[in-house]
């Protein structure tokens, strides 16, 4: 077991110094530089991509992911696909509520960025089977806790979980009651249906060892069609 640890802090480590080296080939070097946060926790190797001021990861008030972001999350993409760990996403918000009138938040906003990073990060080749949770958090992480409204509090994590390394096949497609629901809600999971490569998930969901989708979800379903191929809309 000490082996186990002690090859997967190594593995950590290089991770950390193959994202460094990464950074320093590619335009913007020193800007991006601030926007990419690698560090060492219990859960595992956590690599954050943190908004500045006037250099955000989003677009404002969206899930869309800037280019500058897409070209971090590509650095990310390939030092994952060189490790075992399974990997938990995460979107976070600064503490700015949205204007009254509406109720789409900070909850679904953060949800949102970090199911647009899970589908940008299968995009960039890595397996379904890798993914073991995305969850929304809203303001409730912040980075600088002393300043909420801050615009580094705006981010997304990828953490490469410890001691997942060796975990069974995923890509299993069912959603069900079962063992281990995701950490983030210890609400009983539900059976929701099937998960299909391009569906909308909304909410948290974990793979268990097993290769299982186990989760509590609270939206799933296939894309809505693109303006202007409605069928309705086609010419007959």
């Amino acid at each position: 077991e000490e082996a186990l640890k002690k090859k997967e802090e190594e593995q950590f480590e290089k991770a950390k110094d193959e994202l460094r080296q990464a950074l320093q080939g590619i335009p913007q070097a020193a800007v991006l530089a601030k926007s990419l946060l690698v560090d060492n926790t219990p859960e595992g190797l956590r690599i954050q991509l943190v908004d500045q001021e006037g250099f955000p990861m989003f677009q404002s008030g969206g899930s869309e992911l800037m280019p500058r972001a897409r070209e971090l999350l590509l650095m990310v993409a390939k030092v994952i696909e060189t490790l075992p760990q399974k990997i938990a996403i995460s979107g976070h918000t600064d503490g700015v509520p949205f204007g009254r009138g509406t109720a789409y938040g900070n909850w679904e906003l953060s949800s949102d960025r970090a199911n647009s990073t899970r589908r940008a990060l299968l995009e960039m080749g890595v397996p379904i089977s890798r993914i073991d949770r995305v969850v929304g958090k809203a303001d409730t992480e912040p980075l600088l806790k002393e300043d909420p409204n801050n615009a580094r509090n705006r981010r997304l994590s990828v953490i490469l979980l410890r001691a997942t390394g060796d975990g069974g096949p995923g890509g299993a497609q069912e959603i069900g009651n079962g063992k281990g629901a995701p950490k983030a809600d210890d609400a009983p999971a539900r059976r929701i249906g099937a998960v299909k490569e391009g569906d909308e998930v909304s909410g948290a969901y974990k793979t268990s060892a097993d290769g299982k989708l186990e989760a509590t979800v609270l939206n799933i379903g296939p894309k809505p069609p693109a303006k202007g191929k409605d069928k309705k809309d086609e010419k007959k």
